[in-house]
């Protein structure tokens, strides 16, 4: 049994802009280099790192600050979370995730939900 799959991440460059869409991955420089000067990156991002961190959840896993040091390096214009875990639903954590994700990344954070539409 493989404990890990390999992951994939999609560009996607249109007159109106582009977009990039990682799988379940832990932050990587091929995701920063595919999302360079993207317009917008969807990036699965599963819990507050910190508890990922000391969960052990981790490796193979993209966290919120993980997710905010790809985009920021990258040049992203909007930062997508998805795929994300309940413990990111309740108040608290959200706030707290999203003050550390602007310490790191300059541009606009969205936590996505269902049936969310978001312009370039």
């Amino acid at each position: 049994m493989q404990p890990f799959l390999d992951s994939l991440a999609y560009r996607v460059d249109t007159p109106d802009g582009s977009v990039v869409f990682t799988g379940d991955t832990q932050p990587c420089q091929s995701v920063i280099d595919l999302a360079r000067d993207a317009d917008m990156m969807l990036c699965m991002c599963w819990d507050d790192q910190e508890v990922m961190n000391q969960s052990g959840e981790a490796p193979g896993q993209c966290g919120t600050t993980g997710a905010a040091e790809m985009a920021q390096e990258a040049g992203v214009k909007k930062l997508v979370l998805v795929h994300m875990g309940p413990a990111l639903s309740a108040q608290e954590p959200f706030y707290n995730a999203n003050l550390a994700m602007q310490r790191i990344y300059q541009g606009d954070i969205v936590f996505s939900e269902e049936l969310l539409k978001i312009d370039l």
